[in-house]
C-alpha cells in the first residue's frame, strides 16, 4: 500500500520512492510506488499529471486500494525513482476543490440547499445541489457567491487531518464519509470529510464565481463555477468575446445589450416582411399552376425544401385545389400533400403509397400530410401519387 504524501502536505511536489511493480490498467502502463505525492482521480477531482524521472504521468487512477501512476511508455525498469507533480495543475485543482466546499457551504447556509456531488472540469466546475432551480434566481445566486468570497477573503486557516472519537463527534460535519477519517475543517464555516488536496489558507482560492445554473433531474440544480486564476481566465473570455461582438454590431462595449435588441427586433421585422413577399410569390406561383391546368391534382417540384413545399401547397388549397407539391434539398427530398376540407382521397394514404420508392418516412392527416425520402426516384413516385389522388 503506498504512503500517499499529498494527505499531509498539498504543496509538496517532488519526492522520492521505490518501485514497488509494474501492470497494465485502461490500456497504459502503470507502475505503484511505495510513497507518492500524486493525487488519484475521486471525489470529483482528477488525478495528478507530472512526470517520473523523465516518463510523463498521464494519469493517476486508484484501483483497489493502489493508487496507479498511468504513464507514456511501452516499458518500465527503474527500482526507484524522482517523482514530480505538475504543480500548475495542482494549485489549479486545489482552488477548485476548495473553492467548491466554500462555495458549498454557502449554499447550505444562505439556502439550506445540500451539495448531492462535484466535478472538477478542465475549464469550470460543477455541484448538483438537492434544491429546485426556481429557488436560484440571479439574486439567490449572488448571495450564495457572496458567502463563499466571505470565507475566502477572511483568509481563514484550513485545517486537514483525522478527526476520530471526541473531538469527531463535536464537528458538525456537512456530509457523511465515505471512507476514512479525514476532515478539511474551517472553523465556523466547513467541515467536510475529504481526501482531496486543498491549501492552507481560504485566501488562496483568490475568488469564487458563478456562471450559470441549471435544472438538472428531478428537483435538483446544477451550478456551475469557477475559482482562482480560472475566474481571471473567464473574464479575459468574456472581454474578448465582447469586445469581438461590439466590433461586429459596430457599437461600444457598454452598449452591445442595447445593440443586440435593436439588432434582433429588425431581424424579426425582416423576417416577416420576407414571409410576407414568400407567400405573395406563392400565391401568385399557384395562379399561374391553376391557369395552366385548370382541373386535377396539381403535382409540381419546387426549390427551397420543406418549407417552400408547404407555403405552395398551402396556397393551392387556398383556392380549392388538390396539391402535391416536392422540394429537394440536398441529398434529401421533401413531400407536402394536401387538399382541400371535406370528402377525397386521404393525403397520408396517398403519401405512404409511395413512400417505398423513395425509401422514406412520413405521415400525416387526411387532409396534410408531410415526408422525406431518397431523390433518385421522384419522377415515379409523383406519378404514382397524382395517378392514386386522381383515382386512375
Amino acid at each position: 500500500m503506498s504512503e500517499r504524501l499529498y494527505l499531509s502536505d498539498s504543496y509538496l511536489t517532488r519526492f522520492h520512492a521505490k518501485v514497488l511493480r509494474t501492470l497494465q490498467f485502461k490500456d497504459r502502463l502503470a507502475v505503484v510506488l511505495d510513497r507518492t505525492a500524486f493525487y488519484p482521480e475521486g471525489g470529483g477531482q482528477p488525478g495528478d499529471r507530472g512526470t517520473l524521472g523523465t516518463v510523463p504521468v498521464v494519469d493517476t487512477q486508484e484501483d483497489d486500494g493502489e493508487v496507479l501512476h498511468l504513464l507514456d511508455a511501452a516499458n518500465w525498469t527503474a527500482a526507484e525513482v524522482e517523482g514530480t507533480v505538475d504543480w500548475r495543475r495542482r494549485f489549479d485543482h486545489i482552488q477548485q476543490h476548495h473553492g467548491q466546499h466554500l462555495l458549498s457551504a454557502a449554499f447550505l447556509r444562505v439556502h439550506g440547499a445540500a451539495t448531492v456531488s462535484f466535478h472538477l472540469g478542465e475549464s469550470t466546475c460543477t455541484i448538483d445541489l438537492d434544491c429546485s432551480i426556481d429557488k436560484l434566481r440571479p439574486d439567490a445566486l449572488r448571495a450564495a457567491e457572496a458567502a463563499a468570497n466571505e470565507s475566502v477573503w477572511r483568509d481563514l486557516p484550513i485545517i486537514a487531518r483525522d478527526f476520530v472519537g471526541e473531538e469527531r463527534a463535536r464537528l458538525s460535519l456537512r456530509k457523511e464519509a465515505v471512507k476514512g477519517d479525514r476532515v478539511i475543517l474551517v472553523e465556523g464555516v466547513d467541515a467536510s470529510p475529504c481526501g482531496g488536496t486543498h491549501p492552507r489558507r481560504t485566501g488562496e482560492v483568490g475568488c469564487v464565481a458563478i456562471l450559470r445554473a441549471q435544472r438538472w433531474g428531478s428537483g435538483s440544480a446544477r451550478v456551475e463555477f469557477v475559482c482562482g486564476n480560472r475566474v481571471v481566465r473567464s473574464l479575459v473570455q468574456a472581454n474578448d468575446l465582447i469586445a469581438r461582438a461590439a466590433d461586429a454590431m459596430r457599437a461600444a462595449p457598454a452598449e452591445i445589450a442595447d445593440a443586440a435588441v435593436r439588432l434582433a427586433a429588425e431581424a424579426q421585422a425582416r423576417k416577416k416582411a420576407i414571409e410576407g413577399l414568400e407567400g405573395r410569390l406563392a400565391a401568385h406561383a399557384a395562379d399561374q399552376l391553376i391557369a395552366a391546368r385548370p382541373t386535377g391534382a396539381i403535382a409540381e417540384t419546387v426549390e427551397g425544401g420543406m418549407l417552400a413545399a408547404k407555403r405552395l401547397a398551402g396556397a393551392l388549397v387556398a383556392r380549392g385545389r388538390i396539391a402535391l407539391i416536392a422540394s429537394q434539398e440536398g441529398e434529401r427530398v421533401y413531400l407536402c400533400f394536401a387538399r382541400p376540407p371535406g370528402a377525397g382521397v386521404p393525403m397520408n394514404a396517398a403519401l405512404k403509397a409511395i413512400l417505398p420508392i423513395l425509401s422514406g418516412q412520413g405521415g400525416g392527416s387526411a387532409e396534410n400530410a408531410q415526408g422525406s425520402g431518397n431523390p433518385a426516384r421522384l419522377a415515379e413516385a409523383m406519378a404514382a401519387a397524382a395517378k392514386q389522388v386522381e383515382g386512375g
